[in-house]
């Protein structure tokens, strides 16, 4: 287990007390999906816009809309209410007038002449059929689900690579393709040292580098992207914004140099101490100042300067030059 995985293997051995995280290792585990209705499609459709640009936390605006007994935009409801009666539902959310623009455009590709739910509808049933599958979760389940979420994104208005990831994962259709929100992408940055820029994540090339990385790391650590999603998102939700976390133990930079330990030598800047790093290209190991991790090259693969001494000099009594 190379050093990414060790940490997505402790953050997840860490988070297991949360209750979210507890839930879903055991709904993966043991539980069964439900038949995805067209109903509870559309639900999560209206949901999936929304959230968006609307956060999804506990007693957020999202959250107590989702939870309104009954749900306002049931699709049966949606269907009797004018354009105008939709906005008003939706006048709250700051993101509400295009959203209901958008629910008015996907109801008629869905549900009217272009009959779209007649190809989502298979495609849903057989990612269920995946899900319940006695013998997953597989990695090769993966490809279902992102060949599901490229239709999803392609023929639904306002939906992209993260809202159709969304979609799919709150139905419970899912393991392995993953919305990579803000929070999730924060503690990849903090943690590991990846910086995704928001815009890459409307660009579905870059969206799928992405999360190709955290499905590879995922499996390596023995851990379903859908749990480390849970997980990522609730220590996202309690990081410090002001705290640098360079230094953390499993911290990689952007030159795939992670750090290992502290090991409280004196370094070569005023005020620095020594932090041994290892290369996860090359697994070379050498000393840096803390100061220079955030930009450190390794010394062996990509001509960094060389490293730092990873233990004290000790004199030797028998050299005459000293």
């Amino acid at each position: 287990m190379n050093a990414e995985q060790k940490v997505i293997s402790n953050l997840i051995n860490d988070a297991k007390s949360i209750r979210s995280v507890e839930e879903l290792i055991r709904y993966n585990t043991d539980g069964k999906a439900e038949a995805p209705t067209k109903e509870a499609f559309w639900m999560r459709l209206v949901l999936s816009l929304l959230s968006s640009q609307q956060r999804s936390t506990s007693s957020s605006l999202l959250d107590s809309f989702e939870k309104t007994p009954p749900f306002p935009l049931t699709l049966q409801t949606y269907e009797t209410m004018s354009d105008e009666q939709v906005r008003e539902v939706l006048k709250n959310f700051r993101f509400g007038k295009p959203v209901a623009d958008y629910l008015r455009i996907n109801y008629g590709r869905l549900f009217g002449n272009s009959n779209l739910w007649s190809i989502v509808e298979p495609e849903l049933n057989r990612l269920l059929e995946q899900r319940n599958n006695p013998n997953s979760p597989d990695i090769c389940h993966k490809n279902l689900e992102r060949k599901v979420s490229h239709l999803l994104a392609e023929h639904l208005k306002g939906i992209g690579p993260k809202q159709s990831r969304n979609l799919l994962q709150w139905l419970g259709l899912t393991r392995y393709e993953i919305p990579l929100d803000s929070r999730v992408t924060g503690w990849l940055q903090e943690n590991l040292g990846w910086y995704i820029s928001r815009d890459s994540l409307g660009d579905p090339v870059s969206y799928e580098f992405w999360l190709d990385r955290v499905q590879s790391v995922c499996e390596g650590a023995g851990v379903l992207p859908t749990v480390f999603d849970a997980a990522a998102f609730e220590r996202g939700k309690a990081m410090s914004t002001g705290k640098s976390l360079t230094t953390c133990i499993g911290y990689t930079n952007r030159n795939g140099q992670v750090v290992i330990r502290y090991t409280a030598l004196p370094g070569t800047d005023h005020g620095q101490t020594v932090y041994q790093l290892g290369c996860s290209l090359c697994g070379h190991v050498y000393g840096a100042n803390g100061s220079d991790i955030f930009e450190r090259k390794c010394p062996n693969c990509q001509g960094g300067a060389a490293g730092l001494p990873l233990k004290l000099a000790i004199p030797d009594p028998m050299d005459r030059s000293l």
